[in-house]
Parts: C-alpha cells; sequence; structure tokens
C-alpha cells in the first residue's frame, strides 16, 4: 500500500484544498474593502502617477514662477494706476470746488492775462538779433541785478527784461528794481511778495487821514515782524511806482518764441488742463505742489511737485506751452523740458538767474551771477 492510499488521505487533502479557497476569498474580501475606503477618501487618485522626470518638474517650476511674476506684475501695475496716474479730469470740477476761482481778480481787479509785445519776440528770421531775458527773484537785490546784466551784456536796444514776480520786498533795494524796471519798460508778473506790498499801499492810503490810520502805526503784536516791514516799503513807495507794480498781470503770454514756441510767464506755476484766462490767481501767485487726482494746487510743498504733472501732461497736448516761473526757491533752478523754474533764492545768499532766448540760436542760455549777502527780511 502505498503512501497516498493510506486511509483518511483522500478526506485530509480536500480538507486541506478547503482551507487554501478560504484564505483566498478572505484575501479577496480584505482588497475589496481597502479599494471601497480608498474611493470614499478626498485624497484618492483614480489614476494611477506617472513617473515624472526631472525635465518636467523644471518645466512646471519654471511655469509657476512666471504665473507669479505675472501676477505680481498685474497688482503693481494696478496700485501704480490707482495711487500714482491722475484721474481724468475735469476743468468745470476743480473750478467748483471751494477757494478755487477767479474772486481775487474780481475783487482786486487784477490784470489776469497779457501778452508780450510783439516787437519784443525774437523769431528765426528776423534781420537783427533780439533777445527775450527773463529773470528769476530779484527780491530787492538791486546790485545783483546790475550783475546779472552786466554777465548777459545786456542791451536795451536788443533786449527785453521780463521778470516773474516777486521784484521787491525782503532785500534792501526794491524801489530801486522798480525804478529801474520802469526805466527800461520791463515787462512783469504780480508775485506773491508784490501783491503784499501792493494790498498794504492801497490799504494805507485808503485809510489816510482817518482813525484807523492811526491804528496802523501802533506797535506791531508778536510775530508781526515781517508785517512791520512790509508796510514800511509801502510807506516809502511812491504812486508811479505802486502804478508800475500794479501793471503787472498775473500771466503774461507769447507765442512763437524762438526755441520755446509757445511761452506763458507765470510767478509760482499752472494748473495743466485750465485755461489761462481761468487760473485761479491766488494759485498763481503762490503755488508749490498740486494734488495728482483733483488737481488742486497748494502752497505747501509736499505732494506733486505742479510742474512734474505739467510736463507729462502738457506733452500730450495739441498746442503745448512752456512756463517760465519763479517763487519755488527751495528747489532752486528746475529746468524741464516745458517749464523753467528760476528762482535761485538770491535773498538767502544764493544766486541771480537769467533766462536768455535769442533770435540767433535755437538754445536759450542760463545765466547766473552770485548774491552778496543774506537778507531776512
Amino acid at each position: 500500500m502505498s503512501c497516498n492510499t493510506y486511509p483518511g488521505a483522500a478526506a485530509q487533502q480536500q480538507r486541506f484544498a478547503q482551507q487554501q479557497q478560504q484564505q483566498q476569498q478572505q484575501q479577496q474580501i480584505r482588497k475589496s474593502s481597502l479599494q471601497s475606503q480608498s474611493e470614499k477618501s478626498p485624497f484618492y487618485d483614480p489614476l494611477p502617477m506617472p513617473a515624472t522626470s526631472p525635465k518636467t518638474i523644471r518645466g512646471r517650476c519654471f511655469l509657476r514662477v512666471m504665473l507669479y511674476a505675472l501676477l505680481f506684475g498685474v497688482v503693481t501695475v494696478g496700485m501704480h494706476s490707482y495711487y500714482c496716474t491722475p484721474a481724468p479730469f475735469n476743468p468745470d470740477e476743480v473750478l467748483a470746488l471751494p477757494n478755487v476761482g477767479l474772486h481775487h481778480a474780481k475783487l482786486l481787479d487784477y490784470k489776469q492775462l497779457e501778452e508780450i509785445p510783439e516787437k519784443y519776440i525774437p523769431r528765426e528770421n528776423d534781420a537783427k538779433e533780439k533777445r527775450l531775458v527773463f529773470i528769476g527773484d530779484v527780491h530787492g537785490m538791486y546790485k545783483e541785478l546790475r550783475d546779472l546784466l552786466h554777465e548777459i551784456h545786456y542791451n536795451s536796444k536788443t533786449d527785453h527784461l521780463v521778470f516773474t514776480g516777486d521784484m521787491v520786498s525782503k532785500g534792501p533795494e526794491s524801489l530801486k528794481v522798480i525804478d529801474f524796471a520802469r526805466k527800461e519798460e520791463a515787462s512783469c508778473v504780480r508775485g506773491n511778495h508784490d501783491d503784499r506790498i501792493l494790498l498794504h499801499y492801497h490799504r494805507i492810503h485808503a485809510r489816510a487821514g482817518t482813525e484807523e490810520e492811526e491804528k496802523e502805526d501802533e506797535p506791531p503784536v508778536k510775530g508781526m515782524k515781517k508785517v512791520r516791514k512790509e508796510k514800511k516799503l509801502a510807506r516809502k513807495m511812491s504812486k508811479k511806482q505802486a502804478e508800475y507794480l500794479d501793471s503787472c498781470p498775473l500771466i503774461l503770454k507769447a507765442s512763437g518764441v524762438m526755441g520755446l514756441g509757445n511761452v506763458a510767464v507765470v510767478h509760482a506755476g499752472l494748473v495743466q488742463g485750465i485755461e489761462l484766462e481761468n487760473q485761479d490767481p491766488f494759485a498763481l501767485m503762490n503755488m508749490r505742489s498740486i494734488h495728482s487726482k483733483l488737481r488742486v494746487p497748494s502752497d505747501d510743498t509736499d505732494g506733486m511737485h505742479w510742474a512734474k504733472l505739467w510736463n507729462r501732461f502738457e506733452a500730450k497736448a495739441k498746442e503745448q506751452k512752456t512756463v517760465i516761473y519763479g517763487h519755488y526757491a527751495a528747489r532752486g533752478l528746475d529746468i524741464r523740458p516745458l517749464s523753467k523754474g528760476l528762482d535761485t533764492n538770491c535773498v538767502r545768499g544764493g544766486k541771480l538767474t537769467a533766462f536768455v532766448v535769442s533770435s540767433s540760436s535755437k538754445d536759450p542760455k542760463i545765466v547766473s551771477v552770485n548774491c552778496r549777502e543774506e537778507y531776512s527780511g
């Protein structure tokens, strides 16, 4: 009898086969259970992850970096557009704002706008040389004015002087400056210090012979030293001197000037987009900065310099104007394509500057002389 035919061997093999079949069934049940749980999981990926090459990984990283860079650029441009770019401009809105308008001109009879006489304008085809000499804030510094004119070889027969305001006040010889300007028939615009002296002059003469005149002579209160000096100068000023200073308009203009084209002369600045006839007189004599969105001018030094805004948008205008001005001594000489700032702080010991335009050259010249002494008046 063989070993495979011993009694009970067949039954034993059958039991062994059944055990193996049961184990396979249990394993299949466990696999099915695990698969069911994976499908219910939010992290379950029904597709098998293919093998990724290093080149593919680098490509994906590059695309991710480019996407972030593009997003950063869009955000940056958007912020710049909102905070730095002026909004579309409506002049009527600005003129309707409080304290902006032509009330000063109407009340005080200011001359808003005049033209520089045609005979003084240097042009390319002039038979003889002509020069326009624009001069920054003199502030009564008569000796320095004479030095400057000597430096540019001033000739009253061929040259015409244009003062950018503030001929008087602070310095020692304001009345001599006025007399010289009258004698030379110089053009001028009204500056904020010229305006203050004239207001004192008219007020003093309006109160002459009244009780209010005696009050004018009373000792000023603390902090009124500046006003006292201004009144002293106003009392010394003759009627003819006052009439000349009063004749200075707020704006002078000229067209077709050699090397410049259309020109506007003003003491402090202009608001771009508003016609010269509608510019606010107080701003013309006092402005330094401007609100970049509303375009409301201010005499503060904080904020955007008006000349920056002017150059940015006037460059897009059909008929561009170059502004020649003074007033902003803190910035000194400020030459830009469409604006020329000439106040170089002579009265504080700086320089006195002339901007010379000649019919013999398309390139204007800038000439300055040192100022001898600093005045605090």
